[in-house]
């Protein structure tokens, strides 16, 4: 029996996994046990910011084990102390409450804005169409893509959906009931869409008028992806709290709840927790992971490079017909199409590289941040083949 026999006869059928075994990565390449080298130029759903096997990053990971690889949060950890540290000296918020996911974020955001809401006689929390929360019944409903909601109904009370950038359905939603709204400012399983700075400027005369709190969600988004520690800090308005998870600990399980002191001091003693969140090898890792990345010479590379690459997708696009919209964010970046992407993805792959299909029609490119012009050219050279094959 091979692997994928193996794996279709042991799990449950909720990944369709790539025909691929993978043996060991390094740097922004992953070898499989064929002897075949892939350039990823996915990193791992946005999680593997300094690719695989980054010398910091794994003298952090087996420093740490050595002391101890657990400890349950009745006890005070340096990693934790060092990270948070790090996490909000950087973003100037007031408190963090490490989690183990992007999705347990949100879930615990939500929790903070129940208990925020009920001292302030505020109910209804917004997500916004087209947006990903994640897979539990909290963040299911936030959301309105029926591909994931579909048979889990009910979903919470008090959840609504506000169709993205569309400012007259904002104002018809928003009132003084209204207890928050989720925003990603720039949606990754949306496609790779930016919020409009009309949309931006309205949310923000609506939180001066009811006093609502708005939630970055900045999972995919945020710990430099855009060539800043947060993709709002592209935006002029400032969130009272932000979601995030992925790179944060450095390949490892982690994420994190930034408060602001609009909200510091809603939680007390006992009333939320996680027995893994915060785990102390996954702060080394983040450790080492942020003290690389939020830097100004690094992120500057970032903003430089993917310059670069979107004059690159430009030409290409003047080039295919097929080619609908680029849309560039720093390290996302989403090549909309014409017909369906995932064939064009899995050509790609065909050739040596990885990247990914969402929205159906949107070639969705999450490199590591320390892919270089190098990495881009070699990626762009089989996307304009294998576009060219498509005439």
């Amino acid at each position: 029996m091979n692997f994928i026999e193996t794996e279709s006869k042991l799990f449950f059928h909720t990944y369709k996994r790539l025909p691929l075994e993978v043996e060991r990565g390094e740097g922004c390449f992953i070898y499989t046990t064929d002897g075949k080298k892939y350039l990823d130029m996915f990193s791992g759903l946005a999680v593997n910011a300094l690719g695989y096997a980054h010398p910091a990053v794994v003298k952090a990971i087996e420093s740490q084990a050595r002391k101890y690889t657990h400890l349950s949060n009745f006890f005070i950890q340096e990693p934790q102390l060092q990270l948070a540290e790090r996490l909000l000296r950087h973003s100037k918020f007031d408190k963090i409450f490490f989690t183990n996911s992007g999705t347990e974020a949100i879930e615990g955001s939500i929790k903070l804005i129940r208990k925020w809401g009920k001292a302030n006689n505020k109910k209804t929390i917004f997500g916004m169409s087209n947006g990903f929360s994640g897979r539990t019944m909290g963040a299911l409903s936030l959301m309105d893509k029926q591909k994931y909601r579909d048979g889990y109904e009910p979903f919470l009370p008090h959840f609504g959906s506000i169709e993205f950038n569309n400012v007259d359905d904002l104002n018809k939603k928003i009132n003084s009931d209204t207890a928050a709204l989720f925003l990603e400012f720039i949606q990754g399983e949306g496609g790779i869409v930016g919020v409009s700075p009309q949309f931006v400027d309205r949310l923000q005369s609506l939180r001066e008028q009811y006093g609502f709190l708005i939630v970055a969600d900045e999972i995919q988004s945020g710990i430099g992806r855009t060539g800043k520690l947060f993709g709002y800090q592209h935006f002029t308005i400032e969130p009272d709290i932000v979601t995030i998870a992925k790179p944060i600990g450095g390949g490892l399980p982690l994420g994190a709840i930034l408060g602001s002191k609009k909200v510091s001091d809603v939680w007390s003693y006992g009333v939320h927790g996680t027995t893994f969140g915060g785990n102390p090898v996954a702060c080394a890792a983040g450790i080492a992971t942020i003290d690389i990345v939020i830097n100004d010479e690094f992120l500057r590379n970032v903003i430089e490079t993917s310059r670069y690459a979107a004059a690159k997708l430009f030409e290409m696009q003047s080039k295919h017909a097929i080619i609908k919209e680029i849309r560039v964010f720093g390290y996302m970046i989403g090549i909309e199409l014409t017909i369906e992407s995932g064939p064009i993805v899995e050509e790609i792959l065909s050739r040596g590289v990885l990247v990914n299909s969402t929205a159906n029609t949107v070639i969705r490119i999450l490199p590591p941040l320390i892919a270089g012009r190098a990495e881009f050219d070699q990626l762009f050279g089989i996307l304009d083949d294998v576009l060219a094959s498509m005439k």
